[in-house]
């Protein structure tokens, strides 16, 4: 059975409007004025994380290469690429499931009174890691070209 609700782009729009909804709920109940800084900056770590190796992996390929890659692959490519990819690639994966496991933790928060106080934290670090993901749709056309193939 292929039920449309399983699809990406679906999952993607549940889990971006649950955290949005997170996100208002928890500011009209103020909860983002009295929170710790220093908390709400190492959510941003995982979102950030992933941007940053994504660009800077753009830039290390353009420089290495001389340019946008011409095939799928990373044949050919330099040891230190090939680990740099890796790594960009591990960051990306990490951010996207935590954008997609979110709602659930936002779920089962939500369920239980006590904490649900503490909805900012985790829907900040989805807010943070969709828009992350977002910014990466900016990159050069040759490199998502190659990223996503």
């Amino acid at each position: 059975m292929n039920h449309s609700i399983f699809q990406p782009i679906v999952l993607a729009a549940l889990s971006i409007v649950s955290i949005a909804v997170a996100m208002a709920w928890s500011y009209i109940q103020g909860q983002g004025s009295g929170r710790s800084r220093r908390w709400l900056a190492l959510l941003t770590l995982p979102g950030l994380l992933a941007l940053v190796s994504f660009y800077s992996l753009a830039v290390h390929m353009h420089v290495r290469l001389s340019g946008w890659p011409e095939r799928i692959g990373t044949d050919g490519f330099p040891p230190d690429l090939i680990t740099h990819q890796g790594i960009s690639n591990g960051f990306f994966v990490i951010a996207l499931v935590l954008a997609l496991v979110i709602p659930t933790v936002l779920a089962l928060l939500a369920l239980v009174p006590q904490l649900r106080s503490n909805m900012i934290y985790p829907a900040f670090c989805g807010t943070a890691c969709w828009l992350c993901l977002a910014l990466t749709a900016l990159a050069p056309a040759g490199f998502l070209q190659w990223w996503w193939d």
